[in-house]
């Protein structure tokens, strides 16, 4: 089991008007000059609205006409002054996007404040207030792209010099580990930090606890090549997340996909060999992926929610096939086990000094009269270089597999054990952000995702021989339980001073399951010395063994 928490608790001091300074987060800026025909305007009010929410603030210009507005949200605003002796400027339909900060200057013109000059529709804004370099995946493409395993981190490879080599099957929910193994900007494979509404959300492989659905998800922005000295913690880029927020409209989706059966096919050789749908699995295979969000005012113009959830439940196949001892090598008779076509010979190894011994007899089968050799390569179980774990250890193998297919009595080094791993799969997602405005100088917002999944293993050993399959390869079931809390509050103490609060708690839990040898290490026919020296806890595990041709086998601890 691999676990991390972590508390962090940001108290910034932000800037004023005309010095900034940002802390590690996921919100924006917007700034900019008030001035006339005759020069700036000091002390004029300007207004900052959120279109989807009717949330407002305000400030006026300094002493030099510049105006500020810290710790925005992304969203889309409406900057409008109002100055005695002029029509109302206005700016409308601003796009504010994860961590960027627009410039945004006013020209008054003489006329009255009933008059109103809107701007809209101009050419692109330049961010000019950062030095960050990448993308954006706004909501739009989040919905339209293609999205492998619908991973929104994997939609990055849309930004240039980001790049992903992790196996392209693995990119779901439950697969932190492959989804990951991402390259941005030329930095290394899970070099990156990912970031949540402004909370840190890597564990320490460099891989993120968690794939949000793109359902709770504004926008990505991707942040490859430079970005400022505020994000650091990472020698790659940076991923960072804005969650989706309720609005004064009610809003919602739902999604369901599924994959029919008459619409697979049998691979290349499981067609070549004769198989079927039902003798591959096929036909009891399925995939069902679901999910959606809802969202709106819980209070008009005050507080709002969004809830998402997404899961999928499939059954999918795998053949596998393996070289398992047979009933005859059970017993230690080889006489029938051939190589490349050629009957083996076993050689007694305690006769390698030429000298009788406790272990080399002087006659008889695997003595120093045969050079050691075993007649018919055959190891008789009371001979004395043999060893009772040896023997106990092998016939802990199974004799059939998961599917009831006995192990073949062929012994030519090929396959004798095949079968059909059906592997199930379960995941299932939810995540709620609610935001609330106090008054125009405060707000607050909190934001939570619990994931919850569990991925079997594709081996083909029954139940009660999951203690044989190496601790590397999972084959018993992985279960992932991240959680993820995200606090976000920012009070405008004046008009050049803002306070922002946050707080970010997360919980991994990364855990294969136990795969416990039921008969215990005692029952091998170890010394009472070695299984004493034993943690008890290692008692009911099987020993791993190692090889160098051949796959390792036992050793799982949990």
């Amino acid at each position: 089991m691999r676990a991390t928490m972590r508390g962090s608790i940001c108290l910034l001091l932000l800037f004023t008007p005309v010095t900034v300074a940002y802390g590690q987060t996921f919100t924006g800026g917007i700034r900019g000059v008030v001035s006339d025909a005759s020069g700036v305007v000091p002390g004029a009010p300007v207004t900052l609205i959120n279109e989807a929410t009717n949330v407002s603030r305000e400030t006026v210009t300094n002493e030099v006409g510049q105006y500020n507005f810290p710790a925005v949200p992304p969203g889309t605003y409406t900057v409008k002054t109002q100055v005695s002796g002029f029509k109302t400027a206005e700016r409308a339909g601003l796009v504010l996007a994860t961590q960027q900060f627009l410039t945004i200057d006013f020209t008054l013109e003489p006329g009255s404040l009933e008059e109103t000059v809107t701007v809209t529709g101009e050419s692109p804004l330049i961010d000019t207030a950062t030095a960050s370099v990448g993308g954006t995946l706004n909501r739009l493409q989040l919905e339209q792209l293609p999205s492998p395993g619908r991973n929104a981190f994997l939609i990055g490879v849309t930004v240039p010099t980001v790049n992903t080599v992790g196996d392209a099957q693995f990119n779901r929910q439950q697969d932190q580990t492959n989804a990951s193994r991402v390259s941005l900007g030329g930095g290394g494979i899970r070099a990156n930090n990912y970031l949540l509404e402004g909370v840190p959300i890597t564990e320490l492989r460099g891989r993120a606890i968690a794939n949000p659905t793109i359902e709770a998800i504004a926008e990505v922005k991707v942040q490859v090549h430079t970005y400022d000295a505020e994000m650091g913690r990472t020698g790659g880029g940076v991923f960072n997340v804005s969650a989706r927020s309720g609005t004064n409209q009610y809003h919602g989706s739902a999604f369901y996909q599924t994959r029919p059966v008459w619409g697979q096919s049998l691979n290349f050789f499981s067609e070549k060999e004769g198989g079927t749908k039902e003798s591959t699995g096929i036909a009891d295979s399925y995939y069902r992926l679901y999910g959606g969000g809802v969202g709106g005012p819980i209070f008009r113009n005050r507080t709002f929610f969004w809830m998402a959830t997404e899961g999928y439940r499939s059954l999918t196949t795998r053949g596998i096939q393996y070289v398992w001892p047979t009933a005859r090598q059970r017993s230690g008779d080889f006489s029938q086990t051939t190589s490349e076509g050629v009957p083996i010979r076993l050689f007694n190894p305690w006769c390698r000094g030429g000298a009788v011994s406790a272990r080399c007899p002087a006659t008889g089968t695997g003595s120093l009269a045969t050079g050691g050799e075993f007649t018919n390569a055959i190891i008789p179980r009371d001979h004395p270089a043999a060893n009772a774990v040896g023997f106990n250890l092998i016939n802990a193998w199974p004799t059939q597999t998961v599917g009831g297919r006995p192990v073949a009595d062929n012994e030519d080094g090929n396959v004798n054990a095949s079968d059909t791993a059906r592997i199930v799969d379960e995941a299932d997602m939810l995540t709620l952000k609610v935001d609330h405005r106090f008054n125009d100088r405060w707000t607050l917002s909190g934001f939570y995702l619990y994931n919850n999944t569990d991925e079997p293993g594709s081996g083909i050993m029954p139940a009660d021989f999951q203690y044989i399959e190496n601790h590397e390869e999972f084959f018993t079931t992985l279960r992932r339980r991240p959680h993820v809390l995200a606090i976000n509050a920012t009070n405008v103490l004046s008009d050049s001073t803002v306070l922002t609060f946050r707080y970010g708690w997360q919980t991994w839990q990364d855990q294969t399951d136990t795969a416990v040898y039921s008969p215990g290490l005692g029952t091998l026919g170890f010394s009472p010395t070695y299984l004493n020296a034993i943690n008890p806890d290692g008692l009911n595990t099987f020993p791993e063994l190692l090889f160098d041709d051949i796959d390792d086998v036992g050793g799982w601890g949990g």
